[in-house]
């Protein structure tokens, strides 16, 4: 497929102060199920099942870093709590029949992913009652305010990088 080599050069991880954060926010997430979309190299959701949650969801288009997660989650013998879908992530969103806790996203900057993310939780509940969407985003990417039934709880900043934590409206 042409360009796919460009996508792999493009893996942008999550930087160790940024993951800290997540979890920082997050707080305890022990028995919490958990997705990471646009996993990459899953780092974030490695340290999911690390801190105790669940289930950890891996959704990554790119076969090569599905592979990468697959032998890291074996090496540290964590399979046991994990699902890795070599899909789009927008496409596992659309097809997705059950809520789950957490949903952390962490498109490529400035892709228009976002606006796509936005039109399905427009659409749809993908959270259980108290579950929380998490996006990571570059600064000068645009969100919206509300989605359906979640709203913006609160932004945080990392250089040029925002996690922004959606919540129900409630």
């Amino acid at each position: 497929m042409p360009g796919t080599n460009i996508k792999k050069q493009n893996v942008r991880p999550t930087p160790a102060i940024v993951r800290k954060a997540i979890f920082d926010i997050l707080r305890n997430i022990e028995d919490k199920t958990f997705i990471d979309l646009y996993a990459g190299k899953g780092l974030v959701g490695i340290e999911a099942i690390k801190r105790g949650a669940k289930e950890v969801i891996f959704v990554e288009r790119d076969p090569v870093l599905c592979i990468f997660i697959k032998n890291s989650l074996e090496k540290k013998n964590l399979m046991d709590r994990a699902k890795v879908y070599n899909l789009d992530s927008i496409k596992f969103l659309n097809e997705m029949a059950v809520k789950y806790d957490i949903i952390f996203a962490d498109p490529p900057y400035e892709s228009g992913e976002l606006e796509r993310i936005f039109n399905i939780f427009e659409k749809k509940n993908l959270l259980n009652k108290d579950g929380v969407l998490i996006l990571q985003h570059y600064k000068n990417e645009s969100l919206k305010e509300k989605l359906k039934n979640l709203k913006i709880h609160k932004c945080y900043r990392y250089g040029d990088t925002f996690l922004t934590v959606y919540r129900r409206n409630e």
